[in-house]
């Protein structure tokens, strides 16, 4: 009897036991393409899905798009269905239109969603946005920039309204820094920092920090937003009309929320703007991070005529995940990718800062020809997402 339930076995493997079907079993998907230019020619896009898994037979999967940052109707068009993917293949094929415009945005994302199996996939899609930032506007003070833009929303404004900072957005840093260990603020420099209204004051509209020598003391100010309001991702306009001189050095500035926990520069450092008074018709946009050691990287925007102190210009960050590019009145002149593999602090939120500095490793010390006192007027800061 033994023997004849052995050879049964046998028997029924021979006959077929291992020519049965697989049961259909779907991991996840892959989509041949996910990233779109937004005057992609024609406005559609064939993608082609690949399942990853097992098919039994021929199966249908249920798709839709869903909304992110990108809106049906205004960024692609809206569709949903049914795809078919090949037993024998595994593969599917959508057409996926993108609609154009013709006003700048932020890169934007939409999600394919598949459900298949009793689970969803969902999948990211991005839209890279190909219109220029918009025309330079100016008036008889300067360059300015409107305050709204079409598909995006205003996620943070400080115009400087009534007369004095407000609270809940801004501290005062005070003194030479030696009380947090950094004498002379880290780069040697001169000043002491008040929050005097000899120094800080907001009035008329706008925030006015002066530089000033008394005798042979320098002071002026620098305020920042930490531990009150972080900023990760958008589009960062601030209008303002900059000091000059041997020695004057003002800047506006982001630090990484988490410098208390990580140092700087782990931290990161993003500088919206940096001008050393000895080259007023020159501003600076530079990044300071940590990859194994400390690094930079800058690049520089020198103005055709006249100087950053004759008028109000516009500094704006567009500051993206993976990417950031400076411009001064809505020209561009300099982006800074991340590097595959490389530490890169640049996708956390970060706190504004704007101050005066006197003195310091980059510009050097005032000289006699240096005027006091100087100022930075700014006008507004606005952020978009």
């Amino acid at each position: 009897m033994r023997h004849y339930l052995i050879f049964l076995s046998f028997l029924l493997i021979a006959c077929g036991g291992g020519d049965e079907e697989p049961d259909t079993k779907i991991d996840g998907f892959t989509v041949s393409v996910v990233e779109f230019d937004e005057d992609l020619t024609g406005g559609t896009s064939n993608i082609s899905l690949n399942l990853r898994g097992t098919l039994a037979s021929d199966t249908d999967v249920a798709y839709s798009l869903r909304a992110g940052t990108a809106q049906p109707g205004v960024d692609f068009q809206e569709t949903a269905g049914t795809l078919t993917f090949d037993k024998t293949s595994k593969s599917a094929a959508l057409d996926l239109t993108i609609l154009d415009d013709e006003h700048f945005e932020l890169t934007e994302v939409f999600y394919l969603v598949l459900n298949a199996d009793g689970n969803e996939f969902a999948y990211t899609l991005t839209i890279n946005d190909d219109d220029a930032i918009g025309e330079v506007l100016e008036d008889e003070n300067g360059y300015y920039t409107p305050d709204n833009y079409t598909s995006m929303t205003l996620a943070f404004s400080e115009e400087f309204e009534g007369t004095e900072l407000n609270p809940a957005t801004w501290n005062y840093e005070l003194g030479d820094g030696c009380d947090v260990g950094l004498c002379g603020w880290g780069n040697n420099e001169l000043q002491s920092y008040t929050d005097l209204p000899e120094n800080v004051k907001v009035q008329d509209g706008f925030l006015t920090i002066t530089a000033e020598k008394i005798e042979r003391d320098f002071y002026s100010a620098r305020i920042t937003t930490k531990n009150k309001v972080d900023f990760q991702f958008g589009r960062i306009d601030i209008r303002a009309k900059l000091p000059k001189g041997q020695g004057v050095w003002p800047a506006l500035w982001l630090l990484g929320k988490n410098i208390d926990d990580v140092s700087w520069p782990a931290c990161g450092e993003i500088d919206i703007m940096e001008l050393v008074g000895h080259e007023p018709e020159i501003v600076h946009g530079t990044v300071h991070y940590d990859h194994g050691g400390y690094k930079t990287n800058t690049a520089r925007y020198t103005l055709n005529s006249g100087d950053f102190s004759d008028k109000f210009h516009v500094f704006t960050l567009v500051w993206e995940e993976d990417i950031m590019s400076w411009y001064v009145d809505n020209q561009i002149y300099r982006s800074f990718i991340r590097v595959p593999n490389t530490t890169y602090p640049f996708n956390s939120p970060f706190f504004f800062i704007a101050n005066i500095a006197v003195g310091g490793n980059w510009p050097g010390n005032p000289d006699g020809t240096t005027v006091f006192p100087q100022t930075m007027e700014v006008d507004y800061i606005r952020v978009f997402k």
